[in-house]
């Protein structure tokens, strides 16, 4: 009975601590989001950049099929702001979301922004914006929360192909982990 007894509680002490290792190894690669909460309709600056988003609900959309009675399409503005040369090298565009406090999740579709193509004509203090579309229940759309995961690659301007793979090699990625969460 005691060898038994023994057998057994070795056998999960190896299970817990190979599930324990598994995990940590998971967190070094794919670590937990932090979430920095903005106010409703304030900015927040993050890694050189100052953001903004706004929500508005809609009714229909030029272009687009209406929705059924029980769905809301949001036409939402994400704002982003150059604060230096840093802001500016972090041209990326960010992955947006909306979510319920409930933990429901909608992506949603970039329609269009105004960032300039080339590095150099980005102003540093001047506000760009993404603009983009998502669809909700119509009962939920008052109440979802904006989420915004800034890229963190930097666009260097003039940059040869040789070069952006060099400098790859030499630097660690950044961990995606900052997320912006904008309260409505």
């Amino acid at each position: 009975m005691l060898r038994a007894g023994g057998a057994i509680v070795a056998v999960g002490l190896g299970l817990a601590v190979s599930a324990w290792s598994g995990y940590t190894v998971y967190r070094t690669g794919n670590p937990a989001d932090r979430i920095h909460t903005v106010a409703p309709g304030a900015a927040m600056t993050l890694m050189h950049v100052s953001w903004k988003a706004s929500v508005e609900q809609v009714d229909s959309l030029p272009g687009q099929k209406p929705l059924p009675a029980d769905r809301q399409w949001l036409k939402i503005k994400v704002t982003r702001t150059a604060l230096d040369a840093e802001g500016v090298s972090l041209r990326g565009e960010p992955q947006v979301e909306v979510r319920h406090s409930d933990g429901r999740v909608w992506k949603v579709l970039p329609e269009s922004n105004d960032l300039p193509e080339e590095a150099k004509d980005h102003k540093v203090g001047t506000a760009y914006s993404y603009n983009m579309v998502g669809v909700v229940p119509r009962k939920l759309a008052g109440q979802v929360e904006v989420y915004v995961r800034p890229a963190t690659y930097h666009v260097v301007e003039d940059e040869s192909v040789k070069d952006i793979f060099k400098n790859a090699a030499k630097q660690k990625d950044p961990a995606q982990d900052q997320v912006l969460r904008f309260r409505r």
